[in-house]
């Protein structure tokens, strides 16, 4: 009897999953480059980040091509390229009427016209927001494999899917008015009535005797005839001798310095008076009260408390988040890059804004930790944090002493702001090594690295001055934007967004006169051309891997991808002209702008990083190796599309 029971004993033991144990977490810090995280190193900044590495390895991670976060994270979740999960820029084209749209996401209407009444519409249906990245994510397959799994604001995944444990979405989350983030300025300052800034609003407020009043814009009400913008009242009492302020927004009150932020003010914009109103929140900053008010409002932020979108999976788990750890930005990317761009924040305000974010996110963290920890059954944890990524982007020339706009009395908080978040990371990874202990693995990655943006590259003006695209006004280029001032009739080659260049092929673009037999050769044709184009200032090659899209991707999607993707050379980058489909007179100009630091070039400058707490299998990888390395550490075999190499 005693042997029959051992016997079963045995069997048991060895009939359990071989990953009945196994528990991770991955850390994804967005844009942490293996070149300054190697320095900083050996200047003795990231003592956990050493220690982490010694104990399982660091080595540098390819990224996607293009370089560009939604389409690095997507390689990442899906295990695929481009030509399968279909996100190729951060904007995508409609090629039937030439209009851009967000690659990531796309609102589809109800189908129904809303019931009439007076002035009030009545929705018949619900518009809805769908995610247009194709493909399995990891977490779905663990989710089918019983493996609990949290997925912390990992980019490319609103609307959330219905998978995992729990989920939040980050990048490609909007704020309440529906944008990747509009911040409100509002001034007593007359001349700025007419301004207007990218990413941003400017609104001139009215002085009653010691009352300054304004309205803070929000979500269109669909409720009212041409769905006007919902607004709540906005105040503010300036004390008459001191820098001091007392603002009200609706119902809310907030007494501040001059110089101080607030804390989250939630505001409700009214739709149908007594019946619908939609909850926000928003962060203010007194930047001054006299001799004109200037007040900054950070983009209405969903409310994790009330979510007026989908943010979260199940939805509980938001509300749950902000409970435990406070209310927290939700918009795509909180770091308010607009407001520094628009010259709205100095670059000290900006990192102290960006100081907000990460104090947030590291309060977040370690709650997460402290969760995962204290329940067994939670197997798989991901985290994202998006400051060193923003900062890089926005304070590259304050480091930078080869920048054109370098300013070489660049006070040190600036010059050392990317040592300082690389130390809070490291900070954060040491929290990660004490709370989970050697048991639990440990993955810190990166989507892609980082190059100084010095030179800014006009492709389509380098494509009209070879030959390839024709303006039906030159006279006008100046004033055309999103691709209308180009001649279709003449013009067999274009670009809009960061690397991606079209051919303009018949039956396929809207005015389309490239011959469909013709279009890759004509692709490979410009490809070998670019790879001579040089800067005259400087002798460099401006773009060093433009590639067709038969050579770089493969799947369901390739149709879709842009003809050609143009990886450009270390400090330059497309133009921000280039972006929205402009044709300046010029082929190459300095970049001006704080924007001065990028990653959407050759992706072979600009691996991410790897480190881990287990062996890591070789000296090379790629994010595409990811999600099937995930899924073999819990013992699971990858689906197809995620059968790449094993890290672990």
């Amino acid at each position: 009897m005693i042997r029959l029971v051992l016997c079963c004993m045995w069997a048991a033991i060895f009939a359990a999953p071989a990953d009945a144990a196994h528990r991770m977490v991955v850390f994804g810090v967005d844009g942490m480059d293996p070149a300054l995280l190697r320095q900083f190193i050996a200047d003795g900044d990231m003592p956990n980040m050493e220690k982490l590495a010694g104990t399982g390895g660091f080595i540098p991670l390819a990224t996607s091509i293009p370089p560009q976060s939604p389409v690095a994270w997507s390689n990442f979740i899906t295990g695929m390229n481009p030509g399968g999960h279909g996100i190729f820029d951060f904007i995508a084209l409609d090629r039937k009427t030439m209009l851009p749209y967000l690659s990531s996401a796309r609102v589809k209407s109800a189908g129904r016209k809303p019931l009439a009444i007076g002035r009030w519409r009545i929705p018949l249906g619900a518009e809805k927001t769908v995610l247009l990245r194709d493909g399995q994510a990891f977490w779905e397959v663990l989710d089918e494999a019983g493996i609990p799994a949290t997925i912390f604001r990992v980019p490319v995944n609103y609307p959330p899917i219905p998978a995992g444990e729990s989920s939040l979405s980050g990048m490609g989350t909007p704020d309440l008015r529906g944008t990747s983030g509009t911040f409100t300025f509002i001034t007593t300052d007359a001349s700025r009535q007419s301004e207007s800034v990218s990413g941003g609003e400017i609104v001139v407020a009215k002085r009653t005797g010691n009352v300054i009043s304004a309205e803070l814009g929000g979500p269109s009400n669909k409720f009212l005839e041409g769905a006007p913008r919902s607004v709540v009242p906005f105040s503010v009492h300036p004390d008459p001798v001191h820098p001091v302020a007392l603002i009200e927004i609706g119902t809310e009150r907030v007494l501040l310095n001059a110089g101080e932020w607030s804390d989250w003010i939630p505001v409700h914009f009214s739709m149908v008076p007594g019946l619908v109103d939609v909850p926000g929140m928003v962060r203010v900053f007194l930047k001054q009260v006299s001799p004109q008010l200037e007040l900054y409002v950070s983009p209405v932020n969903i409310d994790p408390r009330d979510a007026a979108q989908p943010i979260a999976n199940p939805a509980k788990y938001a509300f749950d988040l902000a409970e435990a750890a406070g209310p927290f930005y939700t918009q795509e990317m909180p770091e308010d890059t607009k407001a520094l761009s628009a010259h709205v924040l100095t670059t000290d305000e900006f990192l102290d804004q960006s100081g907000l974010v990460m104090d947030e996110r590291r309060r977040l963290f370690r709650h997460e930790l402290q969760r995962f920890r204290e329940n067994p059954g939670d197997r798989f944890l991901f985290f994202y944090l998006s400051s060193v990524d923003q900062r890089n982007h926005m304070l590259e020339r304050q480091a930078d002493v080869d920048h054109p706009f370098h300013d070489e009395n660049t006070p040190p908080r600036l010059a050392n702001a990317m040592r300082t978040v690389y130390r809070e990371v490291d900070e954060m990874v040491g929290w990660a090594m004490e709370i989970l202990g050697e048991e639990t693995a440990l993955i810190v990655m990166s989507d892609h690295g980082f190059a100084p943006f010095r030179r800014q590259a006009n492709l389509n003006s380098w494509l009209e001055q070879n030959g390839y695209l024709a303006l039906k006004d030159p006279a006008q280029r100046d004033r055309s934007e999103w691709l209308t001032g180009i001649d279709w009739t003449r013009t067999r080659a274009f670009s809009i967004g960061l690397n991606s260049l079209y051919i303009n092929t018949r039956g396929r673009e809207r005015d389309g006169i490239v011959a469909p037999q013709e279009r890759e050769a004509l692709a490979r044709e410009i490809a070998a051309r670019l790879r001579t184009w040089k800067d005259p200032k400087t002798g460099d090659f401006v773009v060093t891997q433009p590639l067709v899209r038969e050579d770089a991707y493969s799947g369901s999607h390739l149709a879709d991808a842009p003809d050609i993707i143009v990886g450009y050379a270390r400090g330059y980058r497309a133009s921000w002209a280039t972006g929205t489909g402009k044709v300046p007179a010029v082929l190459l100009e300095d970049n001006d702008r704080e924007w001065s630091g990028d990653h959407c070039i050759d992706s072979r400058i600009v691996p991410g990083i790897l480190l881990s707490n287990q062996h890591l299998v070789g000296d090379r990888a790629s994010l595409r190796d990811l999600s099937g390395t995930i899924l073999r550490y819990f013992g699971i075999e990858p689906p197809p599309a995620m059968r790449n190499r094993e890290l672990l």
